[in-house]
């Protein structure tokens, strides 16, 4: 039997995945805790019980989208033994249609924009990037000791491959040209994979 902790955070879930709907659908401008309950079937004093605020469960919504990308992701990565098929495989998955699309990018522009006005949206979605590019650092510097990349800063490179991930995510969403940004993420993961081996292409010389 699940313990009352345990059944509590079940039910935020329930209430998130519910909300990140409704801002799919009606943008965060229309979206309401009303609208929320009505979808689940719920008395909105339920939702308000776990989540007082609107800019609250955008906080948490950050959280479980960073979690999100963590279960799909990594697992990935984390099966793959040999240290050239992990590196490949990284730069596949943030370049990879299928990470693009595990977010809608209008719900996550939506709680994006908030961030602007609200310090502890800014914050989770500061704590999102930070996990994110510790990742990649300790990525890049495994693929150094490997002999993979070029010795260099993996802060700094890792700061580039963000750069670049989300430059194409919010370029695509925008333009919306599936044919094109197909071509343009091969690009994009080759371009990425040169500028991580550059370095030590011009140390052999």
């Amino acid at each position: 039997m699940a313990r009352p902790r345990d059944k509590a955070e079940i039910r935020k879930r329930e209430i998130l995945e519910n909300f990140y709907q409704v801002l799919v659908e009606e943008g965060l401008e229309g979206s309401s805790i009303g609208k929320i309950a009505a979808r689940m079937g719920i008395h909105p004093s339920l939702i308000i019980h776990y989540f007082s605020t609107k800019d609250e469960m955008i906080v948490e919504l950050v959280e479980l989208i960073l979690k999100e990308y963590e279960e799909t992701f990594l697992p990935r990565l984390e099966e793959k033994k040999d240290p050239e098929e992990r590196l490949h495989a990284a730069l596949d998955a943030i370049f990879g249609l299928d990470w693009n699309r595990l977010v809608d990018m209008g719900a996550f522009s939506a709680c994006y924009s908030l961030s602007f006005r609200n310090e502890r949206v800014r914050a989770s979605f500061q704590r999102m990037y930070s996990t994110l590019r510790e990742y990649l650092v300790k990525e890049i510097a495994y693929y150094m000791e490997m002999g993979l990349v070029a010795r260099a800063d993996p802060e700094r490179l890792a700061d580039l491959i963000i750069a670049l991930m989300e430059g194409y995510s919010f370029y695509r969403a925008v333009m919306d040209n599936e044919h094109r940004f197909d071509e343009l993420s091969q690009f994009l993961r080759e371009n990425a994979l040169a500028i991580l081996r550059v370095e030590q292409r011009s140390a052999r010389r």
